[in-house]
């Protein structure tokens, strides 16, 4: 069964003050060390890269450049982020897509084999941390009630699925925070699998300083 990588870096990148996925990361573009993961990982068949009209030549030159050998397609993404995962979806050509956010350049090739393996009872499974710190829920700069953490996990990606439901899912048009919402809402049981504390997102300048202190770190 075949497995196609839909990595998806469409955003605008305002919080950041730029193009994230194309900033300095330990000597290379950001979206390099995000993509070198899935090209070695011996359960990925192809990878689909998904842009922004603005940097989609970009990111062919830099697919060249770098030899990718698993690359399909580089196309462009939609207005929203499910627009843009469903363009990626639709040229995967697969039984399953495993989506994953360009700006998260440090996930290894046993997390992305933990999350195929746990999506084949259900047919979806999302890389996840159980959340450690104390959560408030608030209105009004008032605290309202302290939530219970033992049930509470923090999604990542990659968020894995067989291709005809997330397909379905997104067609849906439904507005969603996370893949995983738009096929927990057809009611399909979605599993979570271990991702772990280094895949995080490079939202801001300090999130890119300390993936790079831990690339260094090894």
């Amino acid at each position: 069964m075949s497995a196609v990588a839909v990595i998806v870096g469409a955003g605008s990148g305002s919080r950041f003050g730029g193009d994230k996925i194309f900033a300095d990361l330990a000597g290379a573009p950001l979206l390099a060390h995000t993509v070198a993961a899935f090209e070695a990982s011996p359960v990925i068949d192809g990878i689909v890269l998904v842009l922004r009209s603005e940097t989609a030549t970009r990111g062919e030159a830099l697919a060249a450049e770098r030899g990718w050998k698993k690359l399909r397609a580089v196309t462009v993404g939609g207005a929203r982020r499910q627009d843009s995962v469903l363009a990626g979806v639709r040229r995967a050509e697969a039984d399953w897509v495993l989506i994953h956010d360009a700006a998260r350049p440090l996930v290894t090739p046993e997390i992305i084999e933990r999350g195929l393996e746990a999506a084949r009872e259900t047919g979806a499974a999302i890389a996840a941390l159980p959340v450690r710190d104390t959560i408030k829920r608030v209105e009004n700069d008032r605290i309202i009630a302290t939530v219970d953490r033992a049930r509470l996990w923090a999604a990542q990606t990659p968020q894995v699925f067989r291709t005809e439901l997330i397909e379905l899912a997104l067609e849906s048009d439904r507005d969603v925070t996370d893949d995983a919402a738009a096929v927990e809402a057809l009611g399909v049981p979605v599993r979570v699998f271990l991702g772990s504390e280094r895949n995080l997102k490079v939202t801001t300048a300090a999130d890119l300083a300390l993936a790079e202190a831990i690339l260094r770190c090894g």
